[in-house]
């Protein structure tokens, strides 16, 4: 729970910090223009004081604070519908990815692992418009953007593409290079929730 109070918003809140009411926020996330919760906590149990006790059941949605730059984002471009909020994603990833290819690292990475880049395809543009809707990279990155979303994904597909043969292959220009890259997606990439730091 600290965790998640650290790094995210419960929804009421999140609501709250964005000057919406909550059924304005539920309602962009129905029009698919903006991320479900990255985390459903589920709390039962039992407060008891001087004064009282009482139960407690009750669902809390956490939603990263990141992301209220994206309900900045929706209300000053207009992105009321999927289709708006999606084209205003894909042109700061694409911009992210421009800069980050045409960078030192990300010429060093293309020149030892050629074939991510072509990963971005089509399918992986639809698998990655779906996860920022379900709230997957407010969990797995810093702020949850486009352009965090684009370093993410090339950060984590580099250094695997690099790690298909066994770290005692790689020379040491390659080491190097491969620390730099888990260097860089250090950066980027969330701290991740204590229960899931060993499975990440």
């Amino acid at each position: 729970m600290n965790y998640l109070y650290n790094h995210f918003l419960e929804e009421h809140d999140f609501a709250q910090t964005c000057d919406l009411s909550l059924s304005d926020l539920c309602q962009l996330v129905e029009r698919r223009v903006f991320p479900g919760p990255s985390y459903v906590y589920g709390a039962s149990g039992r407060s008891a004081s001087f004064v009282s006790d009482a139960a407690d059941d009750t669902t809390y949605r956490f939603h990263l604070k990141g992301y209220e730059a994206w309900i900045e984002a929706i209300q000053r471009f207009g992105l009321d519908t999927e289709e708006r909020a999606r084209t205003h994603f894909f042109d700061r990833y694409n911009a992210s990815r421009s800069a980050f290819l045409s960078s030192d690292l990300g010429k060093a990475l293309t020149d030892v692992a050629p074939t991510v880049t072509k990963q971005f395809d089509a399918d992986h543009a639809n698998a990655t418009w779906g996860h920022f809707l379900n709230g997957v990279y407010g969990v797995c990155t810093r702020d949850g953007l486009p352009e965090s979303v684009f370093l993410k994904q090339s950060g984590v597909m580099f250094i695997e593409a690099m790690m298909q043969q066994t770290v005692d292959k790689l020379s040491q220009i390659d080491l190097g290079l491969l620390g730099r890259a888990v260097d860089f997606l250090d950066k980027v990439e969330s701290e991740f929730a204590p229960h899931e730091v060993e499975a990440s």
